[in-house]
């Protein structure tokens, strides 16, 4: 399947919500300052912010899929979970050795 313009879109559309989320999981901090590094976030709003993106991410790259297909069914959102648990697993195993390396 050619679905580069899906996951462009899907990027793009996970990008569009990447402020609101880092508003809300790091609060009134992020705002005030111009050097925030995601390296800084606490484990927990690390792994929720990861897991929102990744999510918003697959979610519409999902359904992007099915319209081609026309076909609906809670085999979307299935696929969604199990995917960004699985993205979000590794990224954090990416931040883990990153840590190590520092």
């Amino acid at each position: 399947m050619n679905t580069g313009g899906n996951h462009a879109f899907s990027t793009t559309f996970s990008a569009f919500f990447r402020l609101k989320l880092l508003q809300f999981f790091d609060g009134k901090n992020f705002l005030t300052r111009s050097d925030f590094s995601i390296y800084e976030l606490p484990f927990i709003r690390k792994i929720l912010y990861i897991f929102s993106l990744v999510f918003a991410h697959h979610f519409s790259l999902f359904i992007l899929e099915v319209f081609k297909v026309s076909f609906f069914s809670k085999i979307i959102l299935l696929k969604t979970i199990f995917s960004s648990i699985f993205t979000t697993i590794l990224c954090m195993v990416y931040f883990f050795f990153r840590k190590i390396k520092n």
